[in-house]
Formats: structure tokens, sequence, C-alpha cells
């Protein structure tokens, strides 16, 4: 090939450039029209959710109708606490767990079956799980912690919540709480804001814990 076709492809290659750069800056000038988005001022403790109605039935009502929570009511029942999540004003918080939670607990006891733990250990460890100031993701503030007072009495009834940021989850007993033991044992909240005609109730895939049980 001559010299000349290499010359004229080359002619045509630069000019192929130069037309695809004038036309992007075409369409960026053409986008310069359009309006500035507005500044947002973020607030992180905004609402993030509108409730639904609570459920027309106790924490009870609704433990007992689900299987995620067989364990749970078994346990509930071998410690003569039906009443603890059945009864009441709508004044409470209950930590409902879920079958991988009480699994989790049985294995730490070194139990097979509900029935295996001490009456006494579960009527602990079930009162640790409930407590005693009603409250749903928004009733909490952003990056503070807030200590609560559950069913167990004492300093070894403490819980302490965290809220990271307003759209997370709630997390319990986590690292740095105030006070937090090293018995403590923390979770991050799985399903939040169950609202009944008795409390509200957060569910949990891992049981929590101040004191040793």
């Amino acid at each position: 090939m001559s010299i000349n076709f290499f010359i004229h492809m080359n002619m045509k290659y630069s000019f192929s450039i130069k037309c695809l750069s004038y036309l992007t800056l075409l369409l960026f000038l053409n986008s310069c029209d359009l309006a500035l988005q507005e500044s947002y001022e973020f607030d992180d403790d905004a609402t993030i959710y509108n409730p639904s109605p609570p459920f027309d039935m106790t924490i009870w009502e609704f433990m007992t109708q689900e299987s995620d929570f067989e364990l749970m009511v078994e346990a509930v029942k071998l410690a003569g606490l039906e009443g603890v999540f059945n009864d009441g004003q709508d004044d409470k918080t209950v930590l409902l767990l879920r079958q991988d939670a009480m699994t989790k607990f049985l294995e730490d006891q070194g139990a097979a079956a509900v029935a295996d733990v001490p009456v006494e250990i579960w009527q602990h460890f079930l009162q640790y799980h409930v407590i005693t100031t009603r409250f749903t993701q928004n009733d909490l503030n952003s990056q503070e912690y807030t200590i609560f007072q559950t069913l167990y009495p004492g300093d070894d009834g403490r819980i302490v919540l965290w809220k990271w940021r307003r759209y997370m989850e709630l997390q319990i007993n986590r690292n740095g709480s105030p006070d937090r033991p090293s018995t403590a044992k923390g979770q991050s909240v799985f399903l939040h804001n169950y609202e009944f005609t008795n409390g509200v109730g957060h569910q949990l895939q891992g049981y929590v814990g101040w004191a040793a049980y």
C-alpha cells in the first residue's frame, strides 16, 4: 500500500475523533440547562416508617400462632409465665426469641430439650427478655445508649439499647455499652416494631443477657 493510503486513513480517523468530541461537548452544554438539586439537611432521627395498626391480639396470642416461637412458648409454659406475655397494658417491650435463638441457648446450657433446663433458669432467662418500657425504633435516639430495666430485678436485669442510624437495626448490649460485664451477651434485632394490644415485640435470632444464666 502507498503512503498516501495511510495518510488518507489517518485524516479520516482524526476527523471522526473531532466529530465525536464536538458531539460530547454539545451534550454536556445541553445538560447544563438542568436546574440544580435543592440542598437537603439529613435528619438522623426523622420518622422512617409509618407504623401499621397494632395486631388485634396480645403478644402471647401472636407467639402461640407462629411456628417461629414454638420453643419459646414451651419454655414460657414450663416457667409459668404465660400471664407476663398475655396480660397487662400496652406498657412493655418483649424480645421475641425465634427458634435459632432458643436452640443456641439450649446448646449453651448443654440441654437437648426445653425440659432439661431448670425452671429457675428459664424464669431468669425469660424475664430478662421482657423490658418494662414500651418502645419502637423511632422512640430511641441515634448514636446514643439507652438503658432500660427488664423484669429480672436488680443490676442483673439491666439492658442497653443502641441505634446507629435511623434506618439501622437496634443493637442490644453491644460492646462498649456502659458498665457492660464480661458475662453480657449482645445481639442485633432481626425484625422490629411488632405492635400488639399489650406491648411491642422485636424479634431476635440470638438471645441476650447481662449476667450468666
